[in-house]
């Protein structure tokens, strides 16, 4: 069997579904030594993947996310002749009449009204009704689609019910650290290379509407305001690219009172980060709408506890090893602020949980269940 895997999303630019294509790739690698696997990537591409003499890694220049993809990516898979197309998100070759599947990992487009925000009046509508055309097109046109969690194929089948028998949940996993336990000394560092006080909360991610930082400013501002004695020297800290969606939490910093507790920095390399995420006193991430959501896992990992939304997969990712606050309601989210952060009894169970939690997220069961489902329904 041949197996073409749309692998696009490894340049960076598509952090979460980057790294889930890394690690479904990689593992598969470690689990199937006799499939002939081809990884499209795209031109320019300059990173290695661990893989085996199975696996041919093949240049295609068009973003995964384009017209391109939709229209002329069937011109491609024509020479390369798969028995199987797996693509990692809904962009797929419309025009392919060939055995086609997708990963599904969320629906934002339809489940975030501003999903297609910060653009002008006729780009928002002309994103929109491509949203509602695209994604269920592609949908219909798949064998079978892989959920990331519970959360999404509900979602998915209250928009198309007829998906029902052809929706496989399939969670990723998570990747144990490497180069074991972070060192004080290498949380020193970081704080001091970023100028840090010691005690902050972490947000890291994206900037897209549905992460809903805003509101986590604002939810922080009020919960210093609410305590502002045991809060005096706690800090916020955002991990995040200054893209256009940034836009608007910049400007809510600019002008707050507490806009020096309120730092902002660029994306960094991964050990760093790291170091970062196990220096904090809490990982916060009261998202809107999530069809998975790696960070808070990452978090649970490094003993940091969680803040995160009782939205979307959230709750059934993280358990009951997160304290899960309305991401809706700002005086919940201050309320679940102060209480990560004072009660010391909180923060040891959701420590001792999220160690526990982790071990349901592995990344071999993951390539195992896709590389069966290659196997026996294809």
């Amino acid at each position: 069997m041949r197996v073409l895997i749309d692998a696009r999303y490894l340049d960076g630019v598509y952090s979460g579904i980057g790294t889930y294509s890394r690690l479904l790739v990689e593992h598969l690698a470690r689990v199937d030594t006799e499939t002939e696997y081809q990884i499209l990537v795209r031109k320019g591409f300059r990173d290695s993947l661990a893989v085996g003499a199975n696996f041919e890694v093949i240049s295609w220049g068009p973003k995964p996310v384009s017209w391109k993809t939709y229209f002329r990516m069937h011109d491609a898979i024509g020479v390369l002749k798969p028995d199987v197309v797996h693509c990692l998100a809904p962009p797929a070759p419309i025009l392919y009449d060939g055995p086609l599947m997708i990963t599904l990992h969320d629906l934002q487009p339809f489940n975030d009204p501003e999903f297609s925000g910060r653009r002008i009046g006729p780009a928002r509508t002309a994103y929109n009704l491509f949203y509602s055309w695209a994604y269920p097109t592609v949908i219909n046109r798949s064998k079978w689609v892989l959920c990331d969690s519970n959360a999404t194929r509900e979602d998915l089948v209250r928009l198309m019910p007829d998906m029902a028998s052809r929706a496989i949940v399939v969670s990723p996993g998570l990747e144990p650290a490497e180069g074991g336990p972070v060192t004080e000394g290498q949380i020193d560092a970081v704080r001091a290379k970023f100028g840090l006080h010691e005690r902050y909360c972490l947000y890291y991610g994206s900037t897209r509407p549905n992460k809903n930082l805003v509101r986590l400013v604002e939810a922080f501002q009020l919960a210093v305001s609410r305590n502002p004695e045991r809060l005096k020297d706690l800090h916020l800290v955002l991990v995040v690219r200054k893209d256009r969606f940034f836009r608007e939490v910049e400007k809510l910093v600019a002008r707050s009172r507490l806009r020096d507790r309120v730092r902002v920095l660029d994306q960094m390399p991964a050990r760093e980060q790291r170091a970062l995420l196990a220096g904090s006193e809490a990982f916060v991430f009261p998202t809107k709408y999530e069809g998975f959501g790696f960070p808070p896992l990452e978090a649970m990992r490094e003993g940091v506890p969680v803040l995160a939304g009782r939205s979307g997969a959230l709750p059934e990712v993280c358990g009951d090893a997160a304290l899960l606050v309305d991401p809706f309601d700002l005086d919940d989210i201050a309320a679940g602020i102060l209480g990560i952060v004072n009660d010391e009894e909180l923060r040891e169970t959701l420590v001792a949980r999220g160690h526990d939690r982790i071990g349901r997220f592995d990344w071999q069961r993951t390539a195992e269940m896709v590389r069966d489902v290659y196997r026996l329904l294809f």
